[in-house]
């Protein structure tokens, strides 16, 4: 394995052949790495590109884009080795280095390409909806190939807080059988090279929807996203958190689930049961966090 090997997946809600175009610009990633050279040796189109790095680092790097609801994940990764000898703690400092710099420039440039959406406001002309089935396929490719989508409930409520903290009490998800009340045990299973939990696995007891799940995150600023990976019972289980600034008043926290259980269930009654789920998360979480 590499000195180096890193790899961080944020959320840009745009047109996705817009966002495959601008970052598919070879100068756009010399401009944020000067330090290295970049040789593209596969262009995948709307899937991304992959170069050969020399410089700094040698080894290869790659984005790819996953579309996901109104916009697209972008992946990025890093495989490489220092080009000079370093300590182990100077190749930690590079990787840091290296991680914290991209995030910035993409941060920066998803600011650019979402110019006048407010946090949790989905792209114009696009029907919101969180794709949920049980096929075993990841929601997004569920989505790209047309299959139907699960019908979602969303609820809101104002938190006197600001976005960071509440989404550094979203993250925290050893604490949530403090506070979420059918929450029974959770494990945070992997971390992204955030730092941030990546796999999460939670043990649940939500009255009409018990089961033991897996699910996979996706942090962006103002919002974080959620896919199933495993569970006994649910077949989908895709949400968001989408929090947005109401300056003086706090933030707007909006949470959307769909649910696709595997025992036959009342549309009506399963609705019911996932805004039980999301009003009792509301609730606690606002109180988690203004306490």
């Amino acid at each position: 394995m590499p000195s180096l090997d890193v790899n961080c997946d944020d959320l840009i809600v745009a047109e996705p052949a817009y966002v495959a175009r601008r970052l598919g610009d070879d100068s756009l990633w010399r401009s944020w790495w000067p330090k290295l050279t970049l040789t593209p040796y596969e262009r995948r189109g709307l899937e991304g590109v992959r170069w050969t790095v020399a410089g700094e680092l040698t080894g290869t790097a790659e984005f790819w884009l996953e579309q996901v609801r109104d916009g697209v994940v972008v992946h990025w990764y890093l495989r490489a080795e220092p080009s000079r000898k370093l300590s182990r703690r100077a190749v930690d400092r590079l990787r840091e280095s290296y991680v914290g710099g991209y995030r910035r420039q993409l941060w920066r440039f998803k600011d650019e390409v979402e110019a006048g959406r407010a946090a949790g406001e989905h792209r114009a002309g696009w029907h919101p909806a969180i794709v949920s089935g049980g096929t075993g396929v990841p929601s997004a490719f569920r989505q790209r190939r047309g299959d139907s989508m699960a019908e979602q409930t969303t609820s809101s409520i104002v938190v006197e807080a600001s976005a960071k903290e509440i989404l550094a009490v979203i993250a925290d998800f050893e604490a949530y059988p403090e506070w979420a009340d059918s929450m029974r045990e959770t494990e945070v299973l992997s971390t992204d090279e955030a730092g941030r939990p990546k796999q999460v696995r939670f043990k649940v007891d939500a009255g009409a929807i018990s089961d033991e799940y897996t699910l996979d995150y996706t942090w962006g600023r103002n919002e974080v996203t959620w896919t199933l990976v495993e569970a006994k019972m649910v077949k989908g289980l895709d949400g968001a958190y989408l929090l947005k600034d109401l300056g003086a008043q706090g933030t707007e926290v909006t949470y959307r689930l769909a649910v696709d259980v595997s025992i036959p269930m009342i549309g009506m009654l399963k609705r019911k049961a996932e805004k039980v789920i999301i009003d009792t998360a509301l609730k606690g979480l606002k109180k988690r966090v203004e306490s």
